[in-house]
């Protein structure tokens, strides 16, 4: 019994954990053909600039182990592949955010940053009202971690924000997540966790 509350208790720690790197998301709103559609063929999607960032950083924990070797062998050639992989992080972040302003000033996407994010879902201010049960799509990049993806979420919760009028507090879930989405989110959130129990460690 006392596990199974131990368990409780720590899922609804990081369900509930606010993260402190900007998690940027674009939206608009979505028709529901657009929703069936993307499920009937979610297998057959096309890999794009956010679904590189998976590959790319797949690629860098496969070479972690070998860094570490590399580094107790030369710490100069350490630190040379390690600019390395900071100018692909550079890089890969430039052309993840670059497609975010495209669609923002084309009109295309409305662009803001995320209140709080977990593995089922997130919410954000908007000065739009979406009704609950509708459903956005939406494109969300995560500054620092090259973590992106695109999916279709479902407005849960649309309340006024108090003292700030004709702003809204949106939640929503993400119900369409692929699998690899949700995995890389799920590991994003844990390291952010760890990170901020160190920090309070150290403080």
């Amino acid at each position: 019994m006392k596990n199974s509350k131990m368990s409780s208790s720590s899922n609804e720690r990081r369900n509930f954990f606010r993260l402190s790197n900007k998690v940027f998301l674009g939206y608009r709103k979505a028709a529901e053909e657009e929703v069936k559609q993307f499920l009937q063929n979610e297998e057959h999607i096309k890999t794009d600039s956010i679904d590189m960032s998976h590959l790319l950083d797949q690629i860098s924990r496969q070479m972690t182990p070998t860094l570490i070797n590399i580094r107790q062998e030369s710490s100069a050639i350490a630190q040379y592949l390690d600019l390395l992989n900071q100018k692909v992080d550079l890089i890969a972040s430039m052309v993840s955010f670059q497609q975010f302003r495209l669609d923002t000033e084309q009109g295309m996407l409305e662009s803001t940053e995320t209140l709080d994010i977990s593995e089922g879902g997130f919410s954000f201010k908007s000065t739009h009202q979406i009704p609950e049960n509708d459903h956005i799509f939406c494109r969300i990049a995560i500054m620092g971690y090259r973590l992106g993806m695109e999916t279709f979420g479902k407005v849960v919760r649309c309340s006024p924000v108090k003292q700030q009028t004709g702003q809204y507090c949106i939640a929503v879930e993400l119900p369409y997540l692929k699998e690899l989405d949700k995995k890389n989110l799920t590991r994003f959130i844990f390291d952010k966790q760890r990170e901020q129990l160190r920090n309070r460690v150290d403080d």
